[in-house]
């Protein structure tokens, strides 16, 4: 999408939150100190914010194909509504709440990867990506749903690159235009 039609709001909003989920990450990577419920806390609110600017952007961008707009929203709202899940219900197990999030993450891969395959219009580049970043987000969500009872250590490692990748994607689509 040209620069001129990408909204300059979703676009400072897609650097402000794609900074905080990599910071989010960052954390999670750096505090070896975080126990499981602030693992829990801090994916549960990266999955909030992403959800609502995927919504934002599926409402709001007019230029794109239905069946992205579409895919952002649904995305974006089973996001959220994941994210939610796992904090609403906090006295479930830490591994059941952990596999709520990773599905939140699986779905946030998928749909960057539906995205890369739908939109024909883009540029190779960024459709590539797409795809190469959705697949990544999908993989590592895939993983740590299978394997949640994996050390704490493995889950935030996975977890956290997971929303270092998420969050500069978030960034480039803000300060490039083009990305979706």
């Amino acid at each position: 999408m040209p620069l001129e039609k990408y909204p300059t709001g979703i676009r400072g909003l897609d650097i402000v939150i794609g900074f905080t989920i990599i910071f989010l990450g960052s954390w999670i990577i750096l505090d070896s100190a975080i126990l499981e419920p602030t693992l829990v806390f801090l994916l549960a609110l990266g999955l909030v914010f992403i959800g609502f600017i995927r919504v934002g952007k599926g409402v709001l961008m007019k230029e794109v194909s239905k069946i992205t707009r579409s895919i952002k929203i649904v995305s974006g709202l089973s996001a959220i509504f994941l994210a939610f899940a796992a904090l609403y219900f906090s006295e479930l197990t830490m591994s059941v709440l952990i596999t709520l999030l990773t599905f939140g993450i699986m779905f946030l891969g998928m749909a960057r990867l539906a995205v890369g395959f739908a939109e024909k219009d883009m540029r190779t580049v960024t459709r590539i990506v797409y795809v190469v970043g959705g697949g990544t987000v999908f993989f590592f969500g895939f993983i740590a749903a299978i394997y949640p009872s994996l050390g704490l250590f493995t889950l935030k490692m996975i977890l956290s690159v997971t929303f270092l990748i998420l969050g500069s994607l978030r960034v480039a689509a803000g300060v490039s235009g083009e990305i979706r």
